[in-house]
């Protein structure tokens, strides 16, 4: 097709082609996106089971208990950097619990936390 809009000399592939390029790039980032809400909901996941191991009996199941002054976590106004520095270095008689838990572990009972507020 020679004088043709689309002629090879200004394209790197048939409309064919590049419809096919642009389709397995759309299942590709609709797979790494589907990807990502299975990690954040294992996150989540995670985050719950440690919060329902280590902080219920303070904060209770909700996270409105209270006992031995801990806040209400339904309540709670405090930023992503706070929480995290309060599960990592305690605050008046909570625990520090930067030796029992990893970063990946009190970014999820964060995540969790931030849950309760809904």
């Amino acid at each position: 097709m020679t004088g043709s809009f689309y002629s090879s000399s200004h394209s790197s592939g048939t409309f064919e082609e590049k419809s096919m390029k642009k389709m397995i790039l759309l299942v590709a980032c609709c797979g790494v996106m589907s990807a990502s809400a299975q990690q954040a909901k294992t996150q989540l996941e995670n985050g719950r089971m440690i919060f329902q191991n280590n902080c219920v009996r303070c904060h209770g199941a909700d996270g409105t208990l209270g006992r031995m002054g801990a806040g209400n976590l339904k309540v709670s106004t405090i930023n992503d950097s706070e929480l995290a520095d309060i599960i990592t270095n305690g605050k008046w008689f909570m625990p520090k619990w930067r030796k029992v838990l990893t970063p990946g572990q009190i970014a999820a009972v964060a995540t969790y936390v931030k849950t309760l507020r809904k």
